[in-house]
C-alpha cells in the first residue's frame, strides 16, 4: 500500500515521492537504495546553486569567484528583497540600500547598499568593479574554493 505514516509527511516533492517509496517497499535494501538515490540527487542540486560572496574593496566578481567556479551572469537579484536575501547569505547586513544602477552593483561601501545594475544594460556585470571602496556581492558557481 502507498499510506504514508507521520515520518513520511514531508513537504518537499521529491523527498516525499522517495519517503513513499521507501514506505512502500518492503526490505532494507531497496529502501536504502532509493534513500542513497535521494541524498545523491539532492546534493547534486546543491552543487549546483549559486553562492554568493561578498568580494574585496574594487575587485569584480570574475576575481571574487575565480577559485570558485566562476561568476555566473544569470542570478542577479530582481529585487531589493532578493537582494537583502543574497547580502545575508554572504554575510552582510545593510544599514540601507538604494536601488543602486550601476553595472557593479549589487555592491556595498561597508554600510550602505545599492542592488540593482543598469536598466537595459546587456554588458556583462562580473567584470565590473568600482574603486577601492566598493564592495560586490558576487553570484559565484560554487561555495568552495579549489
Amino acid at each position: 500500500h502507498f499510506g504514508l505514516g507521520s515520518s513520511c509527511a514531508l513537504p518537499n516533492f521529491a523527498i516525499g515521492l522517495a519517503c513513499r517509496l521507501v514506505c512502500s517497499y518492503s526490505g532494507r535494501m531497496m529502501a536504502s537504495r532509493v534513500l542513497l538515490l535521494l541524498l545523491t540527487v539532492v546534493g547534486v542540486g546543491r552543487v549546483a546553486a549559486t553562492v554568493w560572496v561578498k568580494g574585496s574593496g574594487g575587485a569584480n566578481c570574475d576575481t571574487v569567484c575565480q577559485a570558485r567556479s566562476g561568476c555566473t551572469e544569470d542570478a542577479w537579484p530582481k529585487s531589493e528583497q532578493e537582494f537583502e536575501a543574497v547580502a545575508a547569505e554572504a554575510g552582510h547586513r545593510c544599514e540601507g540600500t538604494q536601488q543602486g544602477g550601476a553595472r557593479y552593483d549589487p555592491s556595498t561601501d561597508g554600510r550602505y547598499c545599492g542592488w540593482d545594475g543598469p536598466d537595459g544594460d546587456s554588458e556583462p556585470r562580473c567584470s565590473a568593479s568600482g574603486d577601492s571602496g566598493t564592495y560586490r556581492f558576487c553570484p559565484c558557481n560554487s561555495d568552495k574554493e579549489l
